[in-house]
């Protein structure tokens, strides 16, 4: 062995199944028009149109011990004890309680001046729907009604269109599915005349995802795709239609260069058996993301934070549930929360 050298670490992972886009689909930064989803009130889908999955095995990393940041990576782990009289399945406790301690988490995290919580899904393993297709049922009593599916599709929450939107729309009056109006009393969540302000400074979209079941997650857990290993040309934009509005989603094919990947391409991450008092930041949408500065498309100014920041900065990470070959069969079914927020510097 040569003087100072170091056995490198072997990389801890799993292989798993991920739902990718067939190739047929068509790929665009910008809505086709052709893949979308019909959305209820009450977060049920119809079956979706133009999007078909293809199946692809793939290596995600255990990503305890990794220097990860949420600038580059678009993702990060954090220790955040949960105050345990939070119900989870109360929507006025949650939004009255948990929402400002997400809050207060994100501007610590991030250095954020100003942070708002405005949504929130409850995901359980045990439930189906045409994204995830899962085997059991829970033990003992069943699930609350508000528990959804985990998205068990490989997707990113907003576009180049849809995130300027949706900040547009926290500052009109809310509407019949946005859990703040709790927090307001029905008014609108940001300040109408400083929403030109706002898309002019950067500003960030996060997701704080925890267990809220006492066992840590096995069944079903999340991954992450760094968010610098994904190109343009991958994306496919789904169109989620709903009855007062029309959202937009990234889904994404798998085309490695030359056929073969590696970990500048698609690298995805987890996070192994999360407890209820670890909260995982993920990106979703950053205005400052180097992938779309100067773009433009869908009311988006295109230069927020142009010059300020480093160019080698993600704009959101890809996500999607998986099945966890490694946990045992009879493993307690997942119980997750995500809170969405928004952030500006």
């Amino acid at each position: 062995m040569l003087f100072g050298s170091r056995k490198k670490k072997p990389v801890k992972y799993v292989t798993a199944k991920v739902m990718y886009q067939d190739h047929h689909v068509p790929a665009s930064v910008l809505s086709s028009g052709k893949v979308y989803v019909d959305r209820k009130t009450s977060g049920a889908d119809k079956p979706p149109v133009g999007e078909v999955q293809r199946e692809v095995c793939v290596p995600i990393r255990d990503a305890r011990g990794m220097h990860l940041s949420l600038d580059t990576n678009g993702v990060k782990l954090v220790q955040h004890v949960v105050d345990e009289n939070i119900v989870f399945e109360d929507i006025d406790c949650v939004v009255k309680k948990y929402y400002p301690e997400c809050c207060r988490l994100v501007k610590e995290c991030t250095g954020a001046k100003e942070v708002f919580a405005f949504d929130h899904n409850l995901r359980g393993s045990a439930v189906q729907s045409w994204m995830n297709k899962t085997d059991g049922t829970p033990a003992g009593k069943p699930l609350d009604p508000q528990y959804l599916s985990p998205a068990a599709i490989v997707h990113g929450d907003y576009t180049v269109t849809s995130a300027p939107l949706r900040l547009k729309m926290l500052s009109e009056a809310p509407k019949s599915n946005d859990s703040w109006k709790e927090a307001t009393g029905g008014a609108p969540l940001l300040d109408a005349e400083r929403v030109e302000g706002y898309l002019s400074r950067r500003y960030m979209f996060i997701n704080v995802w925890r267990s809220v079941a006492d066992e840590p997650v096995e069944d079903m857990p999340l991954g992450v795709c760094d968010g610098m290993t994904v190109p343009n040309e991958d994306l496919v934009t789904f169109e989620v239609r709903y009855v007062d509005r029309t959202g937009e989603n990234y889904l994404s094919k798998y085309n490695p260069p030359g056929g073969v990947a590696d970990d500048r391409y698609h690298r995805w991450l987890y996070f192994p058996k999360m407890t209820k008092h670890e909260a995982m930041l993920l990106k979703t949408w950053d205005s400052a993301g180097a992938p779309f500065q100067g773009f433009q498309g869908g009311g988006h100014t295109g230069q927020a934070g142009a010059g300020l920041f480093p160019r080698q900065r993600s704009a959101f990470c890809l996500h999607t549930a998986f099945k966890d070959e490694t946990a045992a069969p009879d493993c307690p079914k997942r119980r997750s929360i995500e809170v969405r927020l928004v952030a500006f510097f």
